[in-house]
């Protein structure tokens, strides 16, 4: 979010179900606003309000901790924390194959986002990528065991 302090330390907004996660971090990621990742490893870590308070080796002042604004902080995959019973990760539905009411397979879910006002899924379907919301008169089940999601066709074609 912003340089904080004299230090180098950056607020970012955890989101994460488990605010003391970041208690774990040492190898990061951050994506820039420009697209680029680079690696940095946490040389301090603490909760600060409702917000995280974090340091990166070899950067020390809030000048070389300035490019960091707006970054993503992500982790390796490996090191992710099982989402709670009931609750999925975005990058969980990838990949997963978009149904119709019949059964039959029109397309993929490309990735799903988080919106103002509703969640979206970013689907391709005869090649053609659509935004379909996350509502029940859009998205009618989800089946995780067979990596698939049912979809009202004539909503998103309406």
């Amino acid at each position: 979010m912003r340089t904080h302090g004299i230090f180098g330390d950056i607020l970012c907004k955890p989101l994460t179900h488990d605010i003391e996660r970041h208690s774990l971090l040492k190898r990061v990621y951050l994506e820039l606003s420009s697209g680029e990742a680079r690696e940095a490893r946490v040389s301090h870590s603490e909760v600060y309000g409702l917000l995280w308070k974090l340091r990166f080796e070899g950067f020390n002042t809030p000048e070389s901790a300035q490019p960091f604004v707006n970054a993503h902080v992500l982790v390796p995959e490996a090191e992710r924390l099982p989402a709670p019973e009931g609750q999925f990760y975005f990058s969980d539905f990838e990949n997963f194959d978009v149904v119709d009411r019949e059964g039959k397979v029109v397309g993929k879910v490309l990735s799903v986002q988080e919106m103002p006002s509703v969640n979206v899924f970013n689907l391709l379907i005869e090649n053609k990528e659509i935004m379909a919301p996350w509502i029940d008169d859009c998205i009618l089940g989800i089946d995780m065991g067979n990596k698939r999601i049912i979809v009202n066709l004539e909503f998103i074609s309406s």
